[in-house]
């Protein structure tokens, strides 16, 4: 099972954890998507672009992985081949993570809200890490919108 939590309630650093074990660590932009991520040692960069509709994880120069927005699903492609990261409807937050035809596991908000996990399978570790802070950044984005929305009416 994957793990993303916050360090702090209103932190922007996160733990990522994989069956219990602490396997990244995350530190989110304050004012954008993105951050940087250390995993094993090495610093990868999280990167949001075209008016938020893609993400990309570079290893220096070198994209490891990338994520497109197309409609209401997200292509993810990476080690391990091309993906789908579906959302079933707007009123739920879980997002399906497809390969082909198969369900390969459910991103599920957890603690009110500050967390994530999922539990995937033949799914390599690292586009487990990207896709999970696509969705916690995705779920930035939303919480964002929905407190601009309240606080403007």
């Amino acid at each position: 099972m994957l793990e993303i939590k916050r360090e702090r309630a209103f932190g922007r650093t996160y733990r990522i954890l994989s069956d219990g074990t602490p396997v990244a660590r995350w530190s989110a932009h304050a004012w954008k998507s993105g951050g940087r991520v250390e995993v094993a040692g090495e610093t990868f960069e999280l990167r949001s672009g075209k008016w938020g509709r893609s993400f990309e994880m570079l290893a220096g120069d070198t994209v490891r992985a990338e994520a497109h927005r197309s409609g209401r699903r997200w292509v993810v492609t990476g080690e391990g081949g091309e993906y789908e990261l579906t959302r079933q409807s707007a009123l739920r937050g879980h997002r399906r993570l497809v390969q082909g035809t198969r369900v390969l596991g459910e991103f599920r908000r957890s603690g009110f809200g500050t967390g994530l996990t999922a539990e995937l399978t033949d799914v390599p570790l690292s586009l487990q890490i990207f896709t999970g802070l696509v969705v916690v950044s995705l779920q930035h984005r939303q919480n964002t919108a929905a407190a601009a929305s309240a606080s403007s009416g």
